[in-house]
């Protein structure tokens, strides 16, 4: 259902998937991982995932970290660096990083 609507969507949507692998099998994972990037052009995703698949086919340079305090809601680069590790390399640095443990709001 989802997928369709994408089609005829206005240019500049923004959508938010939270958990994006959820209920998405292997035999469809990848194209529809496929189908986010390349609509990404014309539209805006928000999309959270802890899948390796998902993790290592989203670019690193778009990883943000978010974080909530009461109402205050704080975004920012993730900064992981471009190396020669897999983006699921750079995933596990991230979460091991004082910005994802102590938040937004402590740097």
């Amino acid at each position: 259902m989802h997928l369709g609507r994408l089609a005829v969507w206005p240019d500049g949507t923004v959508y938010l998937i939270d958990e994006f692998e959820t209920s998405l099998g292997v035999n469809c994972i990848d194209f529809i991982t496929e189908d986010v990037v390349s609509e990404s052009r014309r539209m805006q995703f928000v999309i959270t995932s802890h899948h390796p698949y998902i993790i290592n086919n989203i670019d690193p340079k778009y990883w943000k970290l978010v974080s909530r305090t009461g109402s205050v809601v704080g975004v920012m680069d993730a900064m992981v660096g471009s190396s020669d590790k897999s983006s699921h390399d750079e995933f596990i640095k991230l979460i091991n990083s004082d910005k994802y443990r102590n938040g937004i709001a402590s740097i």
